[in-house]
């Protein structure tokens, strides 16, 4: 599997199900997942993301092939992003779609650096990707 839209594929055909589904799911259109599919057209982090949770893998999955298995655990929402979220009446999606954003870094950054989901400023890495965000 070399490409994102193949791996979209590959995943929806292990779950059994169709375009229509996985588009119904994802809250996108057939056409464009189907377009995603054959590599005919790129796809933003928002639709990735969605696409991601409606599959139940990660975007790391999804963009560089990661072996991750399907992500099934509780996801912990930091308190400081809760409190960050209320007070910009984000939605659950942009909620994880903040911290998923975070975790990327984190995890493409180097090793010796700590960070705290606690103690990060939620509300100054919101106003710096808020366009992403919809």
């Amino acid at each position: 599997m070399n490409t994102v839209g193949d791996r979209i594929r590959a995943r929806r055909q292990e779950l059994a199900w169709t375009q229509e589904q996985l588009a119904e799911k994802a809250g996108i259109s057939k056409g464009f997942l189907s377009d995603l599919e054959t590599g005919t057209r790129n796809v933003s982090a928002e639709y990735l993301l969605k696409i991601a949770q409606a599959l139940n893998v990660t975007l790391d999955f999804l963009m560089k092939g990661d072996s991750s298995k399907p992500s099934t655990s509780e996801v912990q929402i930091p308190a400081r992003l809760s409190d960050t979220a209320k007070q910009k009446n984000l939605t659950f999606a942009q909620t994880l779609m903040l911290l998923d954003m975070r975790l990327q870094i984190k995890a493409h950054r180097s090793n010796t650096q700590s960070d705290d989901l606690e103690k990060f400023d939620w509300e100054r890495f919101y106003e710096a990707v808020k366009h992403f965000l919809k």
